[in-house]
């Protein structure tokens, strides 16, 4: 049986959270030179026959791509935001069920799954970095202590490994 605990945040976690808020604008800004630069180049040296509607579909097409990367970064932020308020973080007591490796488009993602799969228990599948994965094992005991909100893993342990993130 899993064991679920609430605890209230650490002073160093909590500066944690904090340093994971901000920088949304910054990533549209680089996402806005890097893809309006070379297509305003392109149009202003290269002699072409592009009307006036094509140059505004590109546009159009650059504002909206970094308008949504602004959003996804406000809406992670505003959960941070959120578990940061609530001032508090789950400890869950449980087993390693899977360590699984997700790669999409070559980028690998690290997820632990745990086994216990009760009521009370608010996530299954974390997300965890290659060190973790390296660590643990298929049936190990675990200690995984995590923010609610935004789903944030700040600690994981066991017999053998500790692991803050």
């Amino acid at each position: 049986m899993p064991t679920l605990t609430i605890e209230p945040l650490e002073p160093h976690e909590r500066a944690r959270l904090r340093g994971m808020k901000g920088g949304g604008l910054l990533i549209v800004v680089v996402a806005l030179v890097f893809t309006a630069v070379p297509v305003g180049l392109v149009f202003l040296t290269e002699r072409m026959a592009f009307p006036l509607l094509t140059f505004l579909w590109v546009a159009g097409i650059v504002v909206i791509t970094s308008l949504s990367v602004y959003l996804i970064g406000k809406w992670y932020e505003h959960k941070v935001s959120l578990d940061l308020k609530a001032n508090r973080k789950f400890v869950l007591d449980t087993t390693v069920a899977r360590l699984d490796v997700r790669r999409v488009g070559g980028v690998p993602s690290y997820y632990l799954l745990i086994a216990d799969d009760g009521p009370d228990v608010p996530r299954r599948r974390f997300d965890v970095d290659q060190d973790t994965i390296d660590n643990l094992r298929n049936g190990e005991r675990v200690r995984i202590a995590f923010v609610p909100n935004s789903g944030r893993v700040l600690e994981i342990e066991s017999a053998t490994y500790r692991h803050r993130i």
